[in-house]
């Protein structure tokens, strides 16, 4: 289950651009606690500490207990806004839950038995990485798990093989017929290459823009001789 864990912050009185440059020069993450039974509250966090909560087994759905003004909140991380270099969070909000209402996460899915799959030579394709889940706070899994011992090519796992994982009075917000895991026949280099070489085809084929804009224009210019 998600884990619990406790992270303090301070109230932010100077906004602005300016003002929250300072706090990340400092070291700080702002941010904003907003939710079940609390007014929505600017704050900061510091950055080493927030990485180090979004880094257990739990990922960001841990459950943060949030220490505003001598008040603990239970929150989950949400819309992290990252530098597209650097990978430094900018800015996270904090939503506080009631750990009676079901929240919506996305729950990884791991793959086990990989080394026992079918002897066919069958390549596994994972198309589904996470699933949505719609389940309380206290329930959430850090990550549900699917055993593709023996499967062999043109074998299926779908979401509803994920069902009896479940944590009780939770539920899946995703179609159970979605196919998480397909086996796959190998492809032979002579394929791969014939790909390859159609794919180098199209990228080479020059596109020709504008020939119906040019005709329409001709078409407009005639229409305003008349």
């Amino acid at each position: 289950m998600a884990d619990q864990l406790n992270l303090t912050a301070e109230r932010r009185t100077d906004l602005g651009k300016g003002a929250t440059g300072r706090l990340r020069k400092q070291g700080r993450v702002p941010g904003i606690m907003y939710g079940y039974q609390v007014e929505p509250t600017a704050v900061h966090v510091d950055a080493l500490e927030l990485y180090h909560t979004l880094h257990t087994e739990a990922g960001t759905n841990a459950l943060i207990r949030l220490k505003v003004d001598g008040d603990t909140h239970l929150t989950v991380a949400r819309d992290m806004q990252r530098h597209p270099i650097k990978n430094q969070t900018l800015h996270v909000d904090f939503l506080a839950v009631d750990r009676d209402t079901p929240i919506s996460v996305e729950i990884p899915v791991h793959l086990a038995g990989e080394e026992d799959a079918g002897d066919d030579g069958g390549v596994i394709n994972q198309i589904l990485y996470t699933v949505p889940m719609l389940v309380k706070p206290l329930e959430v899994p850090n990550y549900l798990e699917l055993d593709v011992t023996g499967l062999e090519i043109n074998d299926v796992l779908r979401v509803e093989d994920l069902l009896s994982q479940l944590p009780e009075g939770a539920e899946f917000d995703i179609d159970h017929e979605r196919t998480v895991i397909t086996i796959n026949a190998p492809i032979s280099e002579q394929e791969l290459e014939a790909m390859e070489d159609a794919a180098g085809q199209e990228a080479d084929e020059p596109e020709v823009i504008g020939e119906e804009d040019t005709d329409a224009d001709t078409d407009a210019g005639e229409g305003d001789e008349d």
